[in-house]
């Protein structure tokens, strides 16, 4: 799977297309290497800016009332949980960088085209 970022995705919210284009960028990177010290790196990297990104995405469907809000936050958190699982893993010694790249790659084929696409749609850039 090629993570690449298409202009389709764009939200029109600066700081939020910024944060997603660098998560799609961590996730070739992921799924570029097989060096253990580097897959460590981008992993917990993966994680840090997947949280900020649903943080961020998070706040702005509360400022504009999004009607599918809890659905799309619930969905922020299964990813979340998932990819700790994950990272948890790495933190004891085991690798399963295919269980990540699974993670990452449902996000940016299914959510990010999917939910987010709707979010967008729904809700006025305020960038």
């Amino acid at each position: 799977m090629s993570f690449q970022w298409m202009d389709d995705y764009a939200s029109g919210n600066a700081v939020l297309d910024t944060a997603k284009k660098s998560l799609f960028e961590l996730s070739e990177k992921l799924e570029a290497t097989d060096d253990w010290i580097a897959l460590r790196h981008v992993i917990l990297a993966l994680y840090k800016e997947m949280k900020a990104l649903f943080e961020i995405e998070e706040a702005w469907m509360r400022e504009a009332k999004y009607a599918a809000r809890d659905v799309h936050c619930q969905q922020h958190a299964d990813f979340l949980e998932r990819l700790a699982d994950r990272s948890t893993d790495v933190g004891k010694g085991h690798m399963n960088k295919k269980a990540i790249l699974k993670v990452m790659t449902e996000w940016a084929q299914n959510h990010v085209p999917g939910e987010d696409a709707a979010l967008t749609r729904v809700v006025q850039p305020q960038s």
